[in-house]
């Protein structure tokens, strides 16, 4: 692979690493259509979204020849799988196109037109490339907005809980749900319990409550309402809905719960559109007062500690004791999306005694990238404590990727340390990872080298070599991208603007400790984290100073 190849791995890491900072399509199509644009012999690189229902475009995006007048029709052509002949007229000797769909999501294709000189087969595979990058910003950007969403929801159910739990008589309780609920969940909510074998109405809240009153003062309304929640408390499936009667758009029941019983119901009354009606497992939590105590805090925690279980089971259960030598390990979930991420380390031991630190990040989160994070892990330690070089290692890693044919990349680093005259030489070797930090015993934190490409793209693999030394009592500290990325309100990174004065607070503090206290403080820096920090530290014995 020549320089062009390294170029675009480059440019292929810089888009994946600029796709969680993306809050809009419009920022999408500024960050993939240039780069496309700028291959050889590509002439113009056009962008469709389309609407989710019958296909039709929304938007154009364009670079190159522009997107406008006829050429829309081309474009619309070309999309749909034909080769208008205009295409030659515009100076095109061939169309690439490439499409993504994600469910819940407008579609969209890619075209890029070629003149003559273009390597087509090299164009089709930057473009399916980007498609993949396309795909996961929108993906994290549909995230967004279903987190944000949730985040609402979560704080009205903070509220209905906090309101409920003000409170010990029943009857109190029972009046502050309906007044918590509308307009923000609902129209109307109507609160009954069961007394003497029969549903009571207890509650009502409407946003019009002379409609409430006229509907209430119905026969007919009141015996279909008794009806829905006498089934409810049965069990089994509701009987019809009947919205002309109750003048409402739509109507959920949720039966309300204590003690293993079922006391009474909920009815909501919706006037909204179908997309701004709350899920049903939404009003069901606010439905029990148990569910509404323990609240989203208790099923967060519940939540993180499963994603923190599966997490562990990608890392080793101990470090080794090597005599000389240090270890402690910290790693910290970031994404409150709560998928399973792609960074690792371990510490092996070679045959000849070299002892292997090494370090990675594998692109993306999910069961895929928590697959790909073991196998990284595990051809790498693997190979090191069979005695293959760093370089060897991270060569076979590479054509295990390639040849799985992943859209995903791995980032890594290496750390072979073995003991000389005075402390610990240490070869670092880096594919696209970034560099380690050596916190001195008796002064302030000097920065290693990283460099090398991101391992899964090259054919061959492009590879950093640097040399590092760690006197007595010095701490050798490598880490994932989540530590010195971390970001804080200003857009500031950790690595820009606390790094060295957080290390230089922690010259000296016991190595768990250290880890410990150097990934929370930046997570706490970044605030909202989106992604996971991995560190892992080694120090060189104090029990060699005098």
């Amino acid at each position: 692979m020549g320089d062009p190849d390294l170029g675009w791995a480059a440019t292929l890491h810089r888009m994946w690493t600029s796709v969680g900072r993306i809050s809009a399509r419009d920022e999408l199509a500024q960050l993939i259509l240039p780069p496309l644009q700028a291959l050889p012999g590509v002439v113009a690189v056009w962008g469709l979204r389309h609407a989710p229902d019958d296909g039709s475009i929304l938007e154009y995006r364009w670079t190159g020849v522009p997107l406008e007048g006829a050429n829309r029709d081309l474009a619309r052509a070309a999309a749909s799988g034909r080769t208008p002949e205009e295409l030659s007229a515009l100076g095109f000797a061939g169309m690439l196109r490439d499409r993504f769909d994600l469910p819940g999501e407008a579609a969209g294709t890619i075209l890029v037109a070629v003149d003559e000189t273009a390597d087509v087969p090299v164009v089709q595979a930057c473009l399916g490339q980007v498609i993949e990058v396309t795909r996961e910003a929108i993906r994290r950007l549909g995230q967004r907005r279903a987190e944000h969403a949730q985040q609402t929801r979560d704080a009205l159910l903070a509220e209905a809980s906090l309101q409920m739990d003000a409170v010990l008589d029943t009857t109190q309780t029972m009046q502050r749900v309906p007044r918590m609920a509308v307009p923000a969940i609902a129209e109307g909510c109507l609160v009954f319990v069961i007394e003497d074998g029969r549903p009571v109405l207890r509650s009502s809240v409407h946003v019009d409550m002379r409609r409430l009153a006229t509907l209430l003062g119905d026969p007919a309304v009141v015996a279909h309402l008794d009806h829905l929640v006498g089934r409810a408390v049965l069990g089994g499936p509701l009987p019809d809905v009947d919205t002309a009667l109750l003048s409402t758009r739509a109507v959920d029941l949720q039966p309300l719960h204590a003690r293993g019983e079922v006391v009474g119901a909920l009815v909501f009354l919706f006037d909204r559109e179908a997309s701004a009606i709350p899920p049903s497992s939404f009003l069901r939590d606010l439905a029990s007062r148990a569910a509404l105590a323990i609240d989203n805090g208790t099923r967060y925690e519940r939540r993180s500690q499963d994603v923190v279980t599966m997490q562990q089971h990608l890392l080793p259960t101990r470090l080794p004791a090597v005599e000389g030598l240090e270890f402690a390990a910290a790693y910290l979930v970031g994404d409150r999306i709560l998928e399973v991420g792609g960074d690792f380390y371990d510490v092996v031991t070679g045959p000849d005694g070299t002892v292997a630190a090494l370090i990675g990040d594998v692109c993306g989160r999910g069961v895929d990238a928590a697959a790909l994070t073991g196998m990284a892990r595990h051809t790498l330690a693997a190979l090191l404590q069979e005695g293959h070089t760093p370089q060897r290692a991270m060569a076979r890693l590479n054509a295990r990727l390639r040849l799985d044919g992943s859209w995903r990349f791995v980032t890594a680093g290496v750390a072979r340390l073995r003991s000389v005259a005075g402390g610990v030489a240490v070869e670092w070797v880096s594919a696209g990872h970034p560099a380690p930090v050596v916190l001195r015993h008796a002064s302030g934190p000097e920065r290693g080298h990283g460099g090398g490409a991101i391992l899964g793209v090259l054919g061959e693999p492009r590879i950093s070599e640097s040399e590092l030394f760690l006197a007595p009592g010095d701490t050798l500290i490598i880490f994932t991208d989540g530590l010195t990325e971390s970001r804080g309100p200003d857009g500031v990174m950790f690595e820009d603007d606390a790094l060295g004065e957080t290390l230089d607070r922690l010259r000296g503090r016991p190595l768990d400790e250290l880890v410990h206290e150097l990934s929370t403080a930046s997570a706490a820096f970044g605030g909202s984290r989106t992604d996971d920090i991995a560190v892992l530290a080694i120090r060189a014995g104090k029990e060699q100073l005098r």
